[in-house]
């Protein structure tokens, strides 16, 4: 016979038919009869739904009994209802709480029978405080301290690092107690950056520095060091941007982290998205894994180095899935708890990668929103990238944006919204469907991207697509509440690089051109422009579409490629910081202000804004010789790369690219 705990007052049992008599008594713990409620016959079996007059906790110990055979009574799904997750739900803190007189422990879990905390081969008891949490404190000095937990569900034993860990060894072992924001930590002296004009840089630590060379390649103090370089940081804060987002800097498996060297054969390269620990920097782009507090002044020190540049740093992060769902410490604690399930059961797989975030259950929606104001706390993180946001639900993306806008009104969150098959209705589902009720959350414009890819790849479009993209409001199947809903790309890590995409189909030589105008679109669209780290450098990786987990020879960035179309980025970050023209991000204002001219050959768009100049733009989309006749007096100020003032009666358009004439 077993038994299983389905429900507060509810146990499931399944016993051989031979066993089983009608009418037949079933007591917890020898003392509470159970009601039988349902009886099934399966084969040989009988599976019986039993019903308590009180309420059973889960997380102490009981017995079924019944004639002569006994049983303990097993953790079954009632961590996966709806009644156990409001039950449980604790909004206080959690991880552990550290001085140099004690260290105070806490840990959720509502249904382990045990739990202590290991240090130095010691096992300190933890006690049951309330709505699942256990708690202990240790009147010693514990700084610098490995610590893990053992914990027991229904009779085994079993070890776990804690959810809320701050730092840890390589590889993840263990857990460390560190004394986060004094002494042995680096203090960052520079806040967080505001910009009314955001361009964002998508940039991977390793990518940046793997070609170096050197002992600190790949790491994030390799990346440090280069602010005053002509690669990396110096580059970047030349060319005008306002923002990097950082490609997943918390630890993550699928590498090991004591092996740096490409060279060795071990090597093993992946870009972070195998999430394992969520409040841990990555020890893999650290220079020392094996030292706790490394990877946390590192981290501290880039984003310090980067703010002194001022600029901004946004976080990719990854909440839609785990690496290893069985050794994630949140479902081992709370087994059946974290991730979704299908109506069998079974997990759920809408991210590709063997399961879901269950985040709309309470504890898990507190799980990612402390872990992005750790981060936005202790490391200055200026926004937020989701990935696969549409697998989250709204309410926690507004509560997410709700919390880090309180402590930096500035603070930027975007990520990607496709709708994908996630069990989860689709009116709660953090997509662009769904745009309208997530105000202030920005979505990566996929409509943006196939439209101008296409269009760069050779297939004319008509005038009046075009400017219904450059308006910015607009995506593959809907509108956003504004311009400021659409984040503008062209590349991004997944998929092949621009460079590539456009070589499959395309001479050598024209390919400078139609990335030119690519760059010109992306920047000057309403709403927010988005380049992935070399999109301007021409950046190739080969032909290959998915390099997540290939060598650096194919994803590092060669910072001296030539040609480059370098200038011509940063020609146009300078004129859409200088003219208000290119920033209007209300619809009302984007009709107002931009006008589709009539004209027959090419696209011409007319721009104004309030004590400027009216501004003329004009795409080209191929080489075909087009003359258009201006009035006396218009000025060119963009020839498709550089920033000019010439003024012009007529001009020819021989190649695709966009242009830029004053009144």
């Amino acid at each position: 016979m077993k038994a299983y705990l389905e429900d507060f007052t509810i146990v499931k049992v399944i016993m051989d038919n031979k066993n089983y008599q009608t009418n037949q008594k079933f007591y917890i713990n020898k003392t509470k009869e159970l009601k039988v409620i349902e009886e099934n016959c399966i084969g040989n079996e009988v599976h019986l739904i039993l019903q308590s007059d009180e309420k059973l906790v889960p997380h102490l110990d009981y017995t079924l009994s019944t004639i002569d055979i006994e049983t303990n009574v097993l953790l079954g799904k009632i961590t996966r209802s709806n009644l156990f997750d409001k039950t449980y739900y604790f909004d206080g803190w959690l991880g552990y709480r550290y001085t140099k007189e004690k260290t105070i422990f806490r840990v959720w879990s509502p249904v382990v029978k045990e739990i202590y905390v290991i240090i130095d081969d010691v096992k300190y008891p933890l006690q049951y405080m309330e709505s699942g949490v256990w708690t202990t404190t240790i009147n010693q000095d514990l700084e610098s301290k490995a610590y893990y937990y053992r914990c027991r569900i229904n009779s085994e034993f079993f070890e776990t690092l804690d959810p809320y860990g701050n730092s840890s060894n390589a590889n993840n072992k263990c857990n460390y107690i560190i004394d986060i924001d004094i002494d042995k930590t680096y203090q960052m002296k520079y806040g967080y950056v505001e910009s009314k004009n955001p361009i964002i840089y998508e940039l991977s630590v390793r990518d940046a520095t793997s070609f170096l060379n050197k002992t600190d390649s790949g790491t994030f103090d390799a990346l440090t060091k280069s602010a005053l370089k002509d690669y990396g940081l110096g580059y970047i804060k030349n060319l005008g941007i306002t923002h990097i987002q950082l490609m997943p800097i918390f630890a993550f498996v699928g590498v090991d982290e004591n092996i740096k060297d490409s060279n060795n054969s071990l090597f093993k390269y992946n870009w972070g998205y195998n999430p394992t620990q969520y409040f841990v920097p990555s020890g893999f782009l650290s220079k020392n894994a094996e030292d706790p507090y490394e990877r946390i002044n590192e981290l501290k020190k880039l984003i310090d180095k980067i703010h002194q540049l001022g600029m901004g740093v946004n976080m990719d992060v990854v909440y839609n899935h785990v690496y290893d769902n069985l050794c994630f410490p949140f479902e081992k604690l709370v087994p059946g708890y974290t991730f979704r399930t299908d109506k069998q059961g079974f997990l759920t797989n809408a991210s590709w990668c063997g399961n879901d975030l269950k985040t709309d259950h309470l504890m898990i929606r507190k799980l990612i929103i402390d872990s992005l104001q750790y981060f936005q706390k202790i490391y200055r993180i200026d926004g937020f990238r989701f990935d696969l946001m549409g697998l989250i639900d709204i309410d926690t993306i507004k509560e997410a944006y709700k919390k880090i806008t309180m402590a930096n009104p500035f603070a930027m969150m975007y990520g990607e919204g496709w709708n994908m098959p996630v069990e989860m209705p689709n009116n709660i589902r953090a997509n662009m469907n769904n745009c309208q009720k997530l105000e202030h959350i920005a979505f990566f414009n996929d409509g943006f991207r196939e439209f101008f890819k296409s269009l760069l790849n050779n297939n004319l479009k008509s005038r009046q697509e075009i400017f219904h993209y450059m308006k910015g409001y607009y995506y593959n199947g809907g509108e956003f509440l504004d311009a400021s809903q659409s984040i503008n790309y062209l590349e991004c890590h997944d998929n092949r690089t621009l460079y590539d995409f456009l070589k499959l189909n395309n001479e050598e030589n024209h390919i400078l051109d139609k990335i030119s105008l690519g760059l010109a679109i992306t920047i000057l669209t309403m709403g927010t422009p988005f380049i992935h780290a070399g999109e301007e450098l021409l950046r190739t990786k080969h032909g290959f579409d998915n390099s997540y987990n290939l060598s650096d020879d194919i994803n590092h960035i060669d910072w001296y490629k030539i040609p480059n179309l370098t200038n011509t980025l940063k020609n146009l970050i300078v004129i859409k910081n200088k003219y208000p023209h290119f920033s209007y991000l209300k619809k009302e204002d984007i009709n107002k202000y931009l006008r589709l001219e009539q004209t027959s050959e090419i696209t011409s768009i007319r721009y104004l804004a309030k004590g400027f100049p009216d501004l003329q733009v004009v795409i080209s989309q191929d080489y075909n010789e087009y003359t258009k006749y201006f009035a006396p007096g218009t000025k060119l100020i963009f020839d498709g790369n550089n920033i000019v003032d010439v003024t012009v009666e007529k001009y020819d358009f021989i190649k695709p690219g966009l242009y830029i004439f004053k009144k």
